[in-house]
Order: C-alpha cells, then structure tokens, then sequence
C-alpha cells in the first residue's frame, strides 16, 4: 500500500477523460490497496477568486469532495487555513507544481501527475 497525492488535471482525467492518463498513473489509481489523496492545490485559484466574492470556495470544497469519495480518493483539507499553509511552504521550493509538491510533503505521499 502506498500513498499518492492527485494534481487536479489528473484528477479531472480520472472523471472524464481516464484515456488522458499514462498506464502507470492508471495502473495507481485502480489499485484499491492505494490511498490516494486529492490536491486542494487545485483550488487556489477558486480561492482567490472567492476574496474578489466572485467565487463560492465553499461550494467549490463541497464538489472536490464528492468528486474524490466517488472515485474512492480521499480530499485533502481545502480550508482556507490549509491552502494559505500549502502556499507559505511552497514559496520556498522551485518551481514546477510548487505547490503540490508542498503538499506532498504535509501528507507525506508521492505525487501523481499528468505527465
């Protein structure tokens, strides 16, 4: 059993579009002895949109969640608290996925993209 944090393109993949996803990344997340979590990586932007008000981030952590328990992942914390979190320990790594990577390491897990 191990553990793998999503990225949001893989997990949009994932729902509707699972021929997007490389056989590796497949061969993961139908292996029911993985736990997978879902990145709230994901929703920072909802997030900032939600500051401007012209967002509902509430509702928008209530869609992850669903989304994620249907496809038997399980949704990382998307409180505001936590993505403020992701986002302060990213701002000391490098660039690329920063900010998952951030994550991956809070969880710890090994991340799971696209590419």
């Amino acid at each position: 059993m191990s553990d793998y944090l999503l990225d949001g393109a893989s997990l949009l993949a994932a729902m509707g579009a699972p021929f997007r996803l490389r056989s590796e990344a497949h061969a993961v997340l139908t292996d029911r002895a993985n736990t997978i979590y879902v990145s709230a990586a994901t929703f920072l932007d909802a997030y900032a949109l939600e500051q401007d008000e012209r967002a509902d981030f509430p509702a928008l952590h209530g869609r992850l969640q669903s989304a994620a328990t249907e496809l038997g992942f399980v949704a990382l914390d998307t409180t505001p608290a936590h993505v403020d979190r992701a986002a302060t320990l990213a701002a000391a790594l490098p660039w690329p996925r920063r900010i998952l990577r951030a994550q991956a390491e809070m969880q710890p897990a090994t991340l799971l993209t696209l590419e």
